[in-house]
């Protein structure tokens, strides 16, 4: 995984969920996750940007962003 702070991994999932044709093209590549992981990091700062307006535009109505309880391995 990119990273384990909550807000890394928000912008990640953001830029998958907002790329998901770019990532489909990476996830053909024969190191699919360092593709994917290479393109989101020229990325980054825009995602955890954007992913910190969400957060906070959430706790303006009085809602959080948390982890859940289950990962996957």
């Amino acid at each position: 995984m990119i990273a384990d702070d909550l807000t890394t991994q928000g912008a990640f999932a953001l830029y998958r969920a907002e790329n998901a044709h770019r990532v489909a093209e990476f996830a053909k590549s024969a190191n699919a996750d360092a593709a994917i992981a290479a393109d989101f990091n020229d990325y980054r700062q825009r995602y955890l940007r954007k992913f910190q307006d969400f957060s906070d535009s959430l706790a303006s109505l009085g809602l959080t962003v948390t982890r859940s309880g289950t990962r996957a391995a």
